[in-house]
C-alpha cells in the first residue's frame, strides 16, 4: 500500500493522518498527529468465524510513568 497524507487546518494547529507507511504486517494502520501530539491506530483481523453472533474486541492500553514526567528513582 502506497503511503497517504492527508492535512487539514483545525482550531489553529495542522491535523496529519499518514495511512500506508508504518505497521505494514497489520491489516489497516493510522498515525494522526494535532500539533505536538501523535497517535498510532492499528487493526488486525484473521479469517471471520462464522458461528461469532458478537463483534470480539481487545484494547490494550499502556500508561508510562514516564509519559506523565514521574521517572522511577529520580
Amino acid at each position: 500500500m502506497s503511503k497517504k497524507t492527508y492535512q487539514r487546518q483545525f482550531g489553529g494547529r495542522t491535523l496529519r493522518v499518514e495511512i500506508g507507511e508504518m505497521a505494514k504486517q497489520a491489516r489497516g494502520a493510522a498515525l494522526i498527529s494535532y500539533g505536538d501530539s501523535q497517535v498510532l491506530s492499528v487493526a488486525t483481523a484473521k479469517t471471520e468465524s462464522a458461528n461469532a453472533g458478537f463483534f470480539p474486541l481487545m484494547v490494550i492500553y499502556q500508561e508510562k510513568l514516564y509519559a506523565a514526567g514521574k521517572i522511577p528513582g529520580g
